[in-house]
Order: C-alpha cells, then structure tokens, then sequence
C-alpha cells in the first residue's frame, strides 16, 4: 500500500496582494501525475487546505475540480482533515456527496471519537489499514478554562489535551485493529524543535504548547503532520514528518525545497519513506544594499521559469534624502525581468519622523496579528510586557477559535 502525504496547500492565497491560482493549478497537475506514476492508494492532506474561512468561489472550484480528478488515478481513498485556517463549516459543508466519492473530510473533532477512524482497503476490498484522522484540535476541543489559572497551567492543559486526545484515538483504533494493521495518524500542531517560516500562524497558546513526538501513541506507525511549512523529520524520525506546503507562501521560503511524501507499507510493516521534490513554478527572490546596488540587481536578473519572477527588495541608505525617495519610486515604475511585489527603502540616520517613517515602512497587511501587538508593545512602556503577551496570545486563540 502506497501512501502520499501532503499539507498546508493554502488554496486561494495572495502573496501581497499577487494571485497564486496558476501556481496551485500546476501544483494539481504535477500532484495527479505523481499519483499515477507512483501508484498512490490513498491522498492524506493535513490541513490548512484554504488560506481562509470563507474561500472565494474559485478557490473552492479548484478544490473540487482536484478530488474531481483523483478518481481517475489509481488513487482510490482520499482524507482531508482541517488545519487551524479551515473552517469546519467550509471543509464539512459536502462531507456527504464526498463520501460517495470515497473522499472523507474530518473538518475539525466530531461528536465521538470514532468517526476519527477512517477504514482504508485495498484493491480486493480487504481491509489494509486504519487512519486516525486527527484535524487541528482548537482549545474547546481540549481543554476546559479554569478562572483563575495562570499561564503555565493553561499551557500544561494544553499539552495534556492533545497528548490525551491522541491516546483516545490510539485507544479505539486499538480495540478494532485485531489483525495488527498498519496505523497511520494525522495532526496539524506545533511539535518541539521545529523549523519555522514567517507565515504559520501561532496555534495552541503561541506554540507555547509544543508537543513532543515521543507524546504520540506507540501504535502509530506514521504519522503524517501539517501546519509548518517547511518539510522536516521531527527529531530524525522518519514516521514522524511535515510535509510542509507545497508552494512557498512567503519570502522567507524562498530557497525551501517543496516535496511531498510517499510511504510505503509492505506486510504490515513500514517499508520505505520517500521525499518527491515539487517543481518551482514561480521563484521568489530577495535583493538588498543601496539604492544603486539594487537597481543594478534588478536590471542584471532574468527569470528562468515559465512564470515571471515575484521579487522582494529592501533598500537602505545611510542618509535620508529627498532625492533617493524620488529615485526608489522611479525605479518601482520601471520594467524589469520581474515583478516587485514587497518593496521598503530605510535609512540609518535618525532624523526625527523622517527615518522613523522609512524604518517602519511595512504594509500592516504584511503583519502577523502578533507582530502588530510586538509593535505597540515596542512603543509603550508597560512594566509587565510578559503577561501582557501570554493574555493576548489567549485572548487571540480563544477569537480564532470562536470564528470557527
């Protein structure tokens, strides 16, 4: 039995402003041939399958014109579980029409723990395998708030919730799993001693509650995790991986290598893991220095693929002047082998509320919600900045949760 494993596909996000349709059209394509050429039996996605709640509408025919199209490949089994940007009501809306289609979606916990366990067969109709489909578990679904706990107590209950919901799972899965199946869980979390980008949302009491692979059940033979966006082991494991996102959603994935992961299972035993590289279909790119020396990095770059390069530059000069300001906007209108979408100029003097301006010249629309709260905490001067931080990032966790 053939497994692949992907996540964090984001469909229908805007990189500053710029559409990713097209790429995420190429991504599907590529995916559907994957699946035949390494004759793939079942497709597990763990989560964070749109970039918002509500998608647009052709996000959402994206989406189903791809399961549309899984049914002829050898892919014969589909799982979808929910990351902490989908929202249940969305992932869940066509659970029905999609089980007809041997498609399940687990958007976020269900009513009893047993319709977290996904049946898998084979080609025969035998039954091969079990999934313990476990999609990103919000607060409500964990834990109870206590009045008058502190930080530290709500992040050890944060801790046990998920390692206790897990073992619930592990638990049923293990009373019906007579013959000694392979095992396979999913999990869209924070694990300790990850790699990160800047375009994860903080999950689980500001990943404070960083969950430990040694936490899982020992009857998971693999386990497939979405949610950070660069693909890695966890602690060298190798049945314990991100997938990461297939297309780089932010300028600090710029140089990740995207793959995905096929498993294989041989008589019941784990018998093989493989990282298969995603193509480039548009390449991000950095420049910085000064004015000059950006201008002649742009001019010098050709893009190589089929689609026109998205650039990031960031000038810094050491003097404020008029002059340069009237300069990097001439250079933003000029035609280049590329397309600057995340431009910011800054200069190393401090004239007052002119350098001030340059500095800080980032988009809010750029911000994470906690570097906008980072920010004002940086201009006040609250005596207390550590626990103004923990209740904030409750408060904001409890906000995102409630949406859903």
């Amino acid at each position: 039995m053939r497994i692949l494993h992907t996540s964090d596909w984001h469909i229908g996000q805007r990189l500053h402003g710029k559409d990713r349709f097209e790429e995420h059209e190429k991504f599907f394509s590529w995916l559907l041939q994957v699946l035949q050429d390494k004759q793939i039996d079942l497709l597990l996605v763990a989560g964070d399958i749109f970039d918002v709640g509500y998608p647009s509408n052709s996000a959402l025919q994206q989406y189903y014109r791809f399961l549309t199209l899984c049914r002829e490949s050898t892919c014969q089994k589909v799982i979808i579980t929910g990351g902490n940007h989908d929202y249940v009501s969305t992932l869940n809306a066509p659970k029905s029409l999609l089980d007809a289609l041997n498609i399940s979606v687990i958007g976020g916990v269900p009513d009893s723990i047993e319709q977290e366990i996904v049946e898998i067969k084979d080609k025969n109709g035998q039954l091969a395998a079990f999934v313990c489909a476990v999609p990103y578990l919000r607060d409500r679904d964990i834990r109870k708030g206590i009045v008058g706990e502190s930080h530290e107590e709500r992040i050890e209950a944060t801790s046990m919730g998920i390692a206790n919901h897990y073992k619930e799972v592990a638990d049923c899965v293990e009373k019906i799993n007579t013959n000694q199946l392979p095992v396979i869980a999913t999990g869209h979390l924070y694990m300790a001693g990850v790699s990160t980008s800047d375009s994860e949302r903080d999950i689980q009491m500001g990943n404070q509650a960083a969950f430990r692979w040694d936490s899982f059940p020992q009857n998971f033979d693999y386990v497939a995790l979405g949610h950070i966006h660069r693909p890695q082991r966890i602690s060298n494991q190798e049945q314990v991986r991100y997938s990461g996102s297939p297309i780089p959603l932010s300028f600090s994935e710029k140089n990740d290598q995207k793959e995905v992961v096929v498993i294989e299972f041989m008589e019941n035993k784990l018998s093989s893991v493989e990282s298969v590289k995603v193509p480039l279909f548009r390449r991000l790119i950095g420049f910085s220095g000064s004015l000059d020396e950006v201008a002649s990095q742009l001019q010098q770059h050709h893009s190589e693929g089929e689609d026109t390069d998205w650039a990031e530059i960031h000038i810094e000069e050491e003097n404020y002047d008029p002059n340069l300001l009237q300069k990097y906007k001439e250079l933003l209108e000029m035609d280049f082998d590329l397309e600057i979408v995340k431009p910011s100029i800054s200069f190393k003097d401090r004239v007052k509320g002119v350098s001030e301006l340059y500095e800080e010249q980032v988009a809010l629309k750029d911000l994470t919600d906690q570097e906008v709260f980072d920010k004002l905490l940086e201009r006040s001067n609250f005596e207390d900045g550590a626990e103004l931080q923990n209740s904030y990032q409750q408060l904001l966790q409890e906000m995102n949760d409630k949406e859903q």
